[in-house]
């Protein structure tokens, strides 16, 4: 059983329905939710207090494996000062989204707890077969063989060009780049130092990129980060600027190995990722020394 869960936005019934389906008849699981789940209160999925109760409700319910939130949109930094994570921790269990669940994923990474940036519920009815089946020997712990010189479904992923050769490992941390510079200046602000950074973003132009990266830099955020990957930056550029040429010239100055082109993000292939558990990020010198590249240590479920 897992707990569905509305943190953030509203959501459309159509895709919801469908996302619930691939749950139940793909991945063998019940979903549990409450009947007001579908709540709307403008751009919330409800009101913070309808959307508190329903997550303390699910984070109380130790017969959920996961926790799965049914879609991003605004509204998850809100609930952060009344999480209660460490109920998360017996037992484990994990939460799973994106987009604006960053925020959620930020505060239970830095309890100690290990999350999933992936697919949220309304997305799940789009995933091509390829992703289902990476997110699936994710959750359930049945990587694929790889091929390629690349990790195997649920072991790790690839990416598409390399911004600054070499390797490194660490935890893996991020998510919406707008959602890490957001949280900076307050208690949950990310703390980094060490880890692997991922970075994604939608619908940002290429100043709000520069300046958002810029934040996190001055705040002190980026001390120590040892490498970064740079997921799928969707609707990010402007005539003659492209969101990726920003950014990737950006985390060049930060003189660490980094990769970008993963598909993680905003788009349709969207590949599950493993917060908080140890990953190694190859960013190879040459294509004899295999594909950029992710690889999950430690899976999801350390």
């Amino acid at each position: 059983m897992v707990r569905v869960v509305a943190p953030a936005g509203p959501f459309l019934p159509e895709p919801f329905e469908r996302g619930l389906a691939v749950l139940r008849d793909r991945f063998g699981l019940r979903p549990r939710m409450r009947p007001d789940v579908t709540a709307r209160s403008g751009y919330l999925a409800g009101g913070d207090d309808r959307r508190l109760a329903e997550w303390l409700e699910a984070v109380a319910d130790v017969e959920a494996r996961a926790i799965w939130c049914a879609r991003g949109g605004y509204g998850s930094m809100r609930l952060l000062p009344r999480l209660e994570p460490e109920r998360l921790l017996r037992p484990p269990r994990l939460v799973i989204g994106f987009s604006d669940i960053t925020a959620l994923h930020v505060a239970l990474n830095q309890a100690g707890l290990a999350t999933v940036h992936g697919p949220v519920v309304t997305q799940l009815g789009q995933l091509p077969a390829d992703a289902l089946d990476h997110l699936e020997a994710l959750l359930f712990g049945r990587p694929a063989p790889g091929g390629e010189g690349g990790p195997g479904a649920g072991a790790g992923v690839t990416g598409q060009g390399v911004i600054r050769a070499g390797r490194a490992a660490g935890p893996l941390r991020g998510g919406s780049l707008t959602l890490l510079a957001a949280l900076c200046g307050t208690p949950w602000q990310p703390r980094l130092a060490g880890a692997v950074l991922f970075l994604e973003e939608i619908g940002e132009r290429p100043y709000r990129l520069d300046r958002t990266l810029a934040q996190l830099r001055l705040s002190g955020a980026l001390e120590g980060v040892q490498g970064v990957a740079v997921g799928q930056l969707t609707g990010c550029d402007e005539p003659g600027i492209e969101g990726a040429a920003v950014l990737r010239e950006l985390v060049r100055e930060l003189e660490v190995p980094a990769i970008e082109g993963v598909a993680a993000g905003h788009e349709s292939r969207n590949l599950a990722l493993p917060l908080g558990t140890r990953v190694a990020l190859v960013a190879p010198e040459g294509a004899a020394d295999g594909p950029p590249r992710l690889v999950f240590d430690e899976g999801a479920v350390a």
